[in-house]
């Protein structure tokens, strides 16, 4: 057999490089084509808000369909609803799924595919699959209405939304910090500590104390990208499709009354369609409509996912609920003291948030007619009444009543909710004995261990008072605010008590606030507090409370104690 010579064989490391460099530009060049061609359709699995508003937040910036589970029966019906082709991304919840094994079902019903993805948190998660966004806008995550409010902007600016507090925003920091940022957007109020650490990447900021105000502002960037004469008019409480969809702008509306910013900002406007979401709100289309000028569409329904006959049924839209303030007065009574003249018109408060009413009192007295009211909105803390005295010169009859229209909401300048009650009017004659002085102030109390200011008042009447009490124009954080009690107490005759005022307040906010502005409103009965007296109160600060104090001296005295003990059994020992 004929020799060869030996040939020198290529270097196997060399050639390991090279298999090495081509595996990691296929990677590189099409392993994100192959991922984004695993799935055409996204669902959220969750009943968290946040992870639904990113999920679909994350599929529509990708221009994916989507949709979002509202039950555990719905995951059933949406089988029904997709196309058996599609490769079906499931966004699963690790701790509050709707339905386990999501992705099997499908599978089982014979998609095409389906994958399952889960996370504690979609909102820091799914960021990470959109490495090619550099817009940013950050909201708070305590109400879902400023996150809606954003979403079509978002779209447009190709932006992520972040939903951040004083818990994450770390994290969020960490995931920005390592992006190429071309635009950040805080909008609304967010906790203070969010602004502090976000300020170095000098964010845009819109936040006006308003959220009406805010929302046209977002509206109008919107228009700068997109100016189109159409807008989605919801009430901020729920996701829905079109509402994220970002093909054209959310407004926000109330649920019967058109705030007055809103109103005056769409008459001034190139809108001139409406599209008002949600079967709840259709009562306030006509009143839009008449207000604005503008034409409403409402859709309140859809076609139903399984048509079972020649004309589809319809159903209810898909909406997921979002946090909102709870914000409901009612009317308590009405009544007129003959002894000052003075007419009584008393609230309750169901609201779990302060809120802002301004009410036109229109009274018929035997036929004639009479309507007082307020000049500006009144201050109205949670979990108590709130009685409003207009002095009125009257000879009441046995049947007078009272039609009292109350528009009220969560800033004095966005009263979105309407209080309509017409009554019967109680006639009075008393004088309430309950007046209080400055002189009855014995001190107003900032404790930083407890995040609560103390109103200490001093009882000097010979009659029990109730007593609530509200701070004006304190400065907390970046805005200024007015701040109460939660209800209302009762000072025993000649004794003292203690207003509260649950309000973190940081060192910068003590320092903004050497003097409160006071309101102490007063009365006999709890539900009556007519008296008010104001006045401008020095802020004590107190470090710890009464408690620690005494804890620190028995730990003071216990340790007096055994140094003693050790001193004196060392003498008995010398002395032995």
């Amino acid at each position: 057999m004929p020799k060869f010579k030996n040939k020198k064989r290529p270097n196997w490391n060399m050639k390991r490089g090279i298999f090495l460099l081509i595996g990691a530009l296929f990677v590189i060049t099409f392993l994100p084509l192959i991922h984004a061609a695993q799935f055409n359709y996204v669902v959220s699995n969750s009943e968290k808000w946040t992870d639904v508003y990113s999920s679909v937040m994350y599929a529509n910036l990708q221009g994916i369909p989507n949709s979002f589970l509202t039950s555990t029966a719905d995951g059933n019906v949406l089988i029904g609803e997709l196309d058996k082709t599609d490769n079906v991304q499931v966004l699963t919840s690790t701790d509050q799924p709707y339905i386990f094994s999501y992705p099997n079902e499908l599978q089982a019903a014979g998609f095409a595919g389906a994958q399952e993805i889960k996370s504690s948190n979609f909102n820091t998660e799914l960021i990470n699959d959109l490495p090619n966004i550099t817009n940013f806008i950050v909201v708070g995550d305590s109400f879902g209405y400023n996150a809606l409010a954003v979403a079509p902007y978002a779209i447009q600016k190709k932006a992520w939304v972040f939903l951040a507090d004083a818990n994450n925003i770390y994290e969020i920091d960490s995931i920005l910090s390592k992006r190429n940022i071309n635009s950040l957007l805080i909008y609304g109020y967010v906790d203070p500590n969010v602004r502090s650490v976000l300020s170095k990447y000098n964010p845009t900021i819109i936040d006006n104390g308003d959220r009406f105000t805010d929302n046209i502002q977002i509206v109008q960037k919107y228009l700068q990208i997109d100016p189109t004469q159409q807008v989605v008019l919801t009430n901020g409480a729920f996701i829905e499709q079109e509402i994220m969809a970002g093909t054209e702008p959310v407004l926000f509306t109330g649920q019967t009354n058109v705030p007055t910013q809103i109103s005056n900002w769409l008459k001034n406007s190139s809108i001139k369609v409406g599209v008002l979401i949600g079967n709840d709100l259709v009562n306030a289309a006509t009143n839009i409509r008449q207000t604005t000028g503008i034409s409403v569409m409402v859709k309140f329904a859809r076609n139903a996912r399984d048509q079972t006959g020649g004309v589809a049924p319809v159903q209810g839209l898909d909406l997921f609920p979002v946090p909102t303030p709870t914000m409901e007065i009612e009317l308590h009574s009405v009544q007129y003291n003959k002894a000052n003249s003075a007419l009584y018109v008393t609230y309750k408060s169901n609201s779990n948030i302060p809120v802002y009413f301004k009410g036109t009192i229109t009274l018929n007295n035997g036929g004639q007619i009479s309507r007082t009211g307020d000049l500006n909105p009144i201050f109205f803390a949670p979990g108590g009444y709130k009685t409003v005295e207009y002095s009125m010169n009257l000879t009441p009859s046995n049947n007078m009543t009272a039609n009292v229209y109350t528009i009220y909401g969560e800033t004095s300048t966005g009263l979105e909710e309407v209080l309509d009650n017409t009554t019967g009017v109680s006639i009075i004659e008393v004088i309430d004995s309950c007046a209080l002085t400055q002189n009855d102030i014995k001190s107003v109390d900032y404790n930083k261990q407890e995040q609560t200011i103390s109103i200490n008042i001093n009882n000097p009447n010979n009659v029990a008072c109730w007593a609530s009490a509200e701070i004006e124009g304190m400065k907390i954080g970046y805005s200024t605010a007015t701040i109460g009690t939660d209800g209302a107490i009762m000072i025993p005759a000649d004794s003292s008590g203690s207003l509260q005022i649950n309000q973190p307040l940081s060192d910068t906010d003590i320092q903004n606030n050497p003097y409160v502005n006071l309101v102490v409103n007063s009365g006999e009965r709890e539900d009556s507090l007519v008296n008010t007296l104001r006045g401008s109160f020095k802020l004590n600060v107190q470090e710890f409370t009464l408690v620690t104090y005494l804890i620190a001296a028995v730990i003071l005295i216990l340790i007096g104690l055994i140094i003693a003990f050790l001193v004196i059994r060392r003498k008995k020992k010398e002395y032995y």
